[in-house]
């Protein structure tokens, strides 16, 4: 097969699995020279040659129907069609997806019918079984396009087989079971990176939560302020006296059911903190905080790292049910905003009537410190669009942002003195 040959059939494959439906696939494709070929007309003419040569190959072979300019054989080829789609793909040396799809529908589904004919009957059973049948269900020659296959499918059968007791899955890190499991420590993770679209389907689709799949990623984050945190399941709480930087994961986020300052207060407040060392600088020091007036109206320093993960909004969500008042501390440009902006929906998941008060994010501050401002490229500036009307109707963020355009600059939030 040429050059010219592999680069139309792997063209029109492409397109086929662009092109599928929910439910079937087209009858034609049709690519166009102008599109495949932009500069045919001004390479040399081997190469033309090479390109029309694999064309009529191609529909010698019985894969495609070429149409000429002006119906006359010549240079102009107008268009590349292709209706045979089970030659297009046997000549890839590829299954026919459509093929391919139908047998690993029939194996999930004979897989599900014989967990509930050889399996004890309970609800971990039935759960697995439906899991099953929502994949026979729904599986596509689209999930084949992106390289899953039969063999792609057992290896989550078995996956699922040994998870089901998620006992199982406790205690063992994820390249550890991937051995076990499959003699391959990467495997596992190469099966959840593909699957997770038709994993997240089924996760939206039954009244269940499918099993807690291992992943290699161990969200934390930092909290600070003489506060104590009750927990969910401790009657004992834990007081940080001292209000020193605890560095809490996931797991100790998600433990914490309530939070409150050592000294019982009327109103409390959090600053959440975009970056890194102003979060040191601000939170790491109590003590040093008595010398600052502005410091001393928060109770706690919360750090989010740029985009809240899941410990930070954990914390969040605690702090928001403690009744905290939410400040907030970033980089004035868009994607600090737009920090600010998910942290708001964070806060507001849990009350919808709270709000979250900027910290010298603002025009004023912009202009203070514009002349080390940073240049922003065209995409950066984008980011604007994905700020809602309610942040952008805050005053202070609506100047900020009207300055952002007008210079198409930001500062980071690092050289700001917010003493």
């Amino acid at each position: 097969m040429t050059l010219w040959e592999r680069k139309i059939i792997d063209t029109l494959i492409d397109h086929y699995y662009k092109s599928f439906s929910e439910t079937e696939e087209r009858k034609a494709l049709r690519l166009r020279t102008s599109s495949l070929f932009a500069n045919f007309n001004t390479v040399n003419h081997d190469e033309k040659v090479s390109y029309l040569e694999a064309a009529e190959s191609l529909e010698h072979k019985g894969i495609v129907k070429l149409r000429w300019e002006k119906r006359s054989k010549g240079e102009s080829l107008a268009t590349i069609s292709c209706e045979n789609f089970e030659a297009l793909f046997e000549t890839a040396g590829k299954p026919y997806p459509k093929t391919e799809a139908e047998k690993i529908k029939t194996m999930l589904a004979a897989k599900a019918a014989a967990i509930r004919n050889t399996q004890p009957s309970c609800g971990q059973t039935e759960k697995l079984a439906a899991l099953l049948d929502f994949f026979s269900a729904n599986f596509s020659p689209r999930e084949t396009g992106q390289g899953i296959n039969s063999r792609t499918m057992e290896d989550i059968i078995r996956l699922l087989e040994y998870s089901y007791n998620i006992k199982k899955t406790e205690n063992i890190t994820i390249r550890a079971l991937s051995i076990l499991l499959y003699n391959d420590s990467k495997r596992l993770e190469e099966l959840l990176a593909l699957c997770s679209s038709l994993l997240l389907r089924a996760q939206k689709a039954l009244s269940f939560p499918i099993i807690n799949f291992p992943e290699r990623s161990y969200p934390e984050t930092m909290i600070s302020g003489k506060i104590v945190f009750e927990f969910k399941n401790a009657n004992a709480p834990m007081v940080n006296a001292e209000g020193i930087i605890l560095n809490l994961p996931l797991e100790s986020a998600q433990a914490i059911s309530f939070i409150k300052p050592v000294t019982e207060k009327l109103t409390k407040t959090v600053l959440t903190i975009e970056n890194k060392e102003t979060f040191y600088a601000l939170g790491g020091n109590p003590q040093k905080n008595s010398l600052s007036e502005n410091l001393l109206m928060y109770d706690c320093f919360l750090y989010v790292g740029g985009y809240p993960n899941r410990a930070a909004a954990a914390l969040i969500k605690v702090l928001t049910a403690s009744d905290f008042n939410f400040y907030h501390a970033g980089d004035l440009d868009p994607d600090g905003v737009f920090i600010m902006q998910q942290i708001q929906e964070i806060v507001n998941s849990v009350n919808a009537e709270k709000q979250i008060t900027p910290v010298k994010m603002n025009s004023e501050v912009f202009d203070q410190y514009s002349s080390w401002a940073r240049p922003l490229t065209k995409q950066m500036l984008r980011q604007i669009e994905k700020i809602s009307e309610k942040i952008k109707a805050n005053p202070e963020i609506s100047g900020l942002l009207r300055r952002i355009n007008e210079t198409s600059a930001g500062i980071e939030q690092e050289i700001i003195d917010y003493r």
